[in-house]
């Protein structure tokens, strides 16, 4: 069996009909599609969707991925966010903003202007949440925390202790606030944010605020509800900020921005594509991406930071499905294709000799060995997932 074949078997086990709210667990209107067949991740995920969504697009199964979509702009009418899942223990944090981006894609396969504009009042509701909630003093966005003092308290003791170790004499309730936003930021854990994710102005955050500008822009003109010009101006506005805050002209690559300290992050991530990967990047930023690939690039695929003094999962040596599709397609905006090209590749190589070994898909590979023995904060599990719409998404382009 080769590995699409495997994926195009066990995806439909990842399907889920739960329209009831039971327990911990959130109905949802339309069948859902989770991470994994079984075990771990039994639920809907905020960010992983988008590129889970890539593998039943590929597969031409449009409805189950306007399902997922459907289900998410729910979620946001309801809680006036995306929370980070459909669990009662995931309301009080979202995670990446994607839900725009998805739409987008539907759009883009359906061509429904009635999907749309039901859509667009959710998103609209959503992007409130970012600049409401989540507004730093220099107008950029940040990962934000919302439970309460003994939750944090909580969760430094137990999770983080666990999972990369405490710091020395911090207090474990300051500490725990910014470990639950960085929990927000997908990114559970990385060095990105020195543990202090509320601290900084997070590059691929504010990316995906900027591309939900230019689509409402876009769709604004389009429903007929206005010119787009308001929109327009935000995004502009905001990539002005992002090219005064967050470019590292010294190293010459994006960075996240620590707005508190003024200084931009010492570690370079694979997050520095997202400027790339919607848009916002101008000419003079270009050569970033040459910088990002002799930083990143491995023997298979982009690593997702440089190398970090203390292991976290999110970091040097892992690679991990989301990081290999925005720099890839980061790369193609940049006019980087024959790079783009390798690196989807490497990536698909990567998985196609895992399979063959194991006969699954995982949630994340060493970017070393390209093995499973990924530096993890927990067991590595199976997935499908983002794994599988990478792969797919991948696969069929380079067809």
């Amino acid at each position: 069996m080769q590995t699409k074949d495997y994926i195009i078997e066990k995806l439909p086990l990842t399907l889920r009909n739960n329209v009831k709210d039971d327990r911990t667990l959130i109905g949802l209107p339309y069948p859902y599609t989770v991470p994994c067949a079984e075990g771990m991740f039994d639920e809907i995920y905020y960010w992983d969707t988008y590129f889970t969504n890539k593998a039943l697009f590929a597969l031409g199964q449009v409805e189950q991925a306007e399902n997922n979509v459907k289900d998410i702009l729910y979620l946001i009418d309801r809680f006036g966010f995306m929370p980070n899942g459909n669990r009662t223990y995931y309301t009080m944090q979202s995670q990446p903003p994607y839900a725009a981006l998805m739409v987008n894609d539907v759009f883009n396969a359906s061509g429904s202007l009635s999907f749309l504009k039901e859509a667009f009042v959710k998103l609209k509701k959503e992007y409130g949440f970012w600049m409401t909630r989540r507004l730093a003093p220099n107008g950029l966005n940040f990962y934000g925390c919302e439970r309460s003092d003994q939750d944090c308290v909580n969760m430094y003791n137990g999770c983080v202790a666990q999972r990369i170790g405490k710091e020395v004499g911090r207090d474990a309730k300051e500490a725990g606030r910014h470990y639950f936003a960085e929990c927000e930021s997908g990114w559970d854990f990385s060095p990105r944010f020195d543990g202090r994710c509320i601290d900084y102005n997070p590059v691929d955050l504010n990316s995906n605020l900027y591309l939900y500008e230019k689509l409402f822009a876009k769709y604004e003109t389009l429903l007929g509800e206005g010119d787009g010009s308001e929109w327009e101006a935000r995004a502009q506005s905001r990539a002005k900020a992002v090219n005064r805050f967050m470019w590292d002209s010294v190293e010459g690559v994006y960075k996240d921005y620590n707005y508190v300290t003024r200084n931009v992050s010492n570690v370079v991530s694979a997050a520095s594509f997202q400027p790339y990967f919607v848009g916002l990047a101008n000419a003079e930023q270009k050569g970033g991406l040459v910088k990002l690939l002799n930083l990143l690039e491995c023997d298979w695929g982009i690593f997702a930071t440089q190398p970090a003094d203390k292991k976290y999962q999110w970091a040097f040596p892992n690679i991990w499905a989301p990081c290999q599709y925005v720099a890839v397609e980061g790369l193609r905006c940049g006019g980087f294709e024959k790079d783009a090209e390798r690196i989807a590749k490497k990536y698909v190589a990567l998985l196609d000799k895992n399979f063959a070994k194991y006969g699954k898909l995982f949630e994340k590979y060493n970017g070393i060995t390209g093995d499973t023995d990924a530096a993890s904060e927990y067991d590595t599990p199976e997935m499908l997932g983002w794994t599988a719409g990478v792969y797919l998404n991948f696969l069929k382009g380079l067809k």
